[in-house]
């Protein structure tokens, strides 16, 4: 067990001999403490030797670093900056704890579950270190390995980090960092990476998302020689996406590459709604023939129906600087409205101000994608965490397109897929099995039930000459005229919703499929509904 007192010590330790023992005494003395007279002396360092604390407290630190230098909007830039150089190269664990592992597991000797196994790990990180062994049958695979009481030591960290945030509330400045909010976050991405069996059944599904995709390789997790500590896959090699020279001496095209790579993830963003959420440097290789290879698994986005649809109706509205449609799908992405519309619509006024005059070519989505973020902090905005990685993800890969080809622009990449999904949701076949026209039948129905009750009701109160100072109006004709037009074009309306409704449940039918997935009661519904449609529309337009 880890000793959570000598883990204080140790972290407060650390702290203090990099400058930062006066965290917790401004917590707690803050309405006595006074600024130290060479403290702004010290203020143009203080996040390097922030950064290098983080390093020495060990890899719960380092990956709490990693994940706050994706909030900008909260931490400031300069902080930011910093800890997006850290590095969670750490060294590799004892081959002989290694062994223990996997003999205790299979309860043999080494050798004989991995005739061949290698006792220097081909990558080490935080979480795990990977090493390069045999099967039986001749296979060769990569076996992950988790870090023996690492868990225990995650655990522990992040119950010091809640103590320290707890502290750290009681100081205004430092409370409006949000401490508790990014110690929380932090613990739901750790906590899900140490999670072996999740990694393993993200593996198997990217795998069957990508079957038969040519440019993606997705390795293939070896059930019977996996455990809760290990997992054993499929062993593919390659050369590291960021080794720019390298792959130019190995004569891989840079642009196809990177083309590929942003390909690879945006149909996981917009076809399947699963993404790879940390698609940094080290979990993507170039194997032959441009091949993109994507590693690690333990960090996976998920955007529902109703998100992906939002946010093509977003990049839609962006697209058209439709200030008040993008607010409406804002609201719609965190599920409720938005505390102060109008000062939004001024920042986001302001925000497309500095981009949208620009071609996609000059855009620069890093930037695009930060001043988002720090929108969305300013406002409150309380966005599907998932929404967060996402944003995440574009911005790591934009950077490394960019490093591959310069002329790179993941823009030009987003849109077509963006538009690829809006037409997938208004494939008729599609519409018929979508809740949101269920949703929209019902309202309708609902309409046309009590709309005749309200008809009589305003009948009833002009015959019995209620409406008499109105009636003397010259404008009561005019509205006379409009009823009788709304009631024929409810008329026309209530056919169509009889027809299309037809349309929509005739797909259950036991009858032969005739064309575009229905069959001849579909097509008749949505036939005549599509006749009657333009008639109504052009009533409509005229008015």
């Amino acid at each position: 067990m880890i000793s959570r007192g000598k883990r204080y010590r140790k972290v407060l330790s650390i702290l203090a001999k990099n400058g930062f023992g006066d965290i917790i005494s401004r917590s707690l003395f803050s309405r006595f403490r006074k600024q130290s007279p060479n403290s702004a002396q010290r203020k143009a360092d203080r996040w390097i030797r922030f950064r290098k604390a983080l390093e020495e407290l060990g890899p719960t630190y380092v990956k709490f670093g990693q994940v706050l230098s994706n909030r900008p909007g909260i931490l400031p830039d300069d902080l930011i900056a910093e800890l997006a150089r850290l590095q969670d190269q750490v060294a590799a664990f004892p081959f002989e704890e290694v062994r223990q592992i996997i003999e205790k597991e299979f309860g043999k000797p080494l050798n004989e579950v991995f005739p061949e196994f290698s006792e220097k790990p081909v990558a080490s990180a935080s979480i795990a270190q990977v090493h390069k062994a045999k099967l039986p049958d001749g296979q060769i695979v990569a076996v992950k390995i988790r870090r023996p009481g690492i868990e225990e030591i995650i655990r522990a960290d992040v119950a010091i980090m809640k103590d320290i945030a707890k502290l750290m509330m009681r100081n205004d400045e430092l409370a409006s960092l949000r401490p508790l909010e990014l110690v929380g976050a932090f613990e739901k991405t750790i906590l899900a990476e140490l999670d072996f069996d999740k990694e393993f059944k993200n593996l198997r599904k990217f795998h069957e998302y990508f079957e038969g995709d040519k440019t993606v390789k997705i390795p293939l997790p070896v059930q019977a020689y996996s455990r809760e500590q290990f997992i054993t896959l499929e062993f593919i090699e390659g050369i590291k996406i960021s080794k720019k020279e390298e792959l130019i001496a190995a004569g891989y095209d840079m642009q196809l590459v990177a083309r590929r790579g942003f390909d690879a993830f945006f149909k996981q963003i917009f076809e399947w709604g699963h993404f790879h959420a940390d698609p940094h440097p080290g979990n993507l290789i170039v194997m032959p023939g441009n091949i993109i290879g994507i590693l690690d698994f333990g960090m996976v986005g998920q955007l529902s129906p109703a998100d992906r649809s939002a946010l093509v109706e977003f990049v839609i509205a962006l697209g058209r600087d439709d200030i008040a449609r993008i607010v409406e799908n804002i609201e719609k992405l965190q599920g409720s409205p938005i505390d102060d519309r109008a000062s939004l619509e001024r920042d986001l006024a302001s925000f497309i101000a500095d981009f949208g005059g620009q071609a996609v070519m000059e855009i620069d989505l890093n930037d695009a994608l930060e001043k988002g973020r720090k929108l969305a902090f300013k406002h409150n905005l309380k966005l599907n965490p998932d929404l967060f990685l996402l944003f995440r993800t574009i911005s790591l890969l934009e950077g490394i397109g960019i490093s591959l080809d310069p002329n790179f622009r993941s823009l030009d990449v987003i849109k077509p897929y963006a538009f690829k999904l809006l037409r997938k949701q208004l494939d008729p076949r599609n519409l018929l099995k979508s809740k949101a026209l269920i949703s929209w039948a019902a309202d309708w129905y609902q309409l046309l039930q009590v709309l005749p009750g309200d008809v009589r009701k305003i009948s009833a109160k002009l015959r019995d000459d209620q409406f008499k100072i109105k009636t003397e109006n010259p404008a009561m004709d005019r509205l006379s005229n409009q009823l009788k037009r709304t009631g024929n074009q409810i008329s026309k309306t209530l056919i169509i919703v009889i027809l299309t409704s037809l349309g929509m449940f005739s797909i259950d039918q036991n009858l032969p499929i005739i064309a575009f997935g229905l069959n001849w009661m579909g097509l008749a519904g949505f036939g005549l509904a599509a006749l009657i449609l333009p008639g109504l529309l052009r009533s409509w337009f005229r008015q």
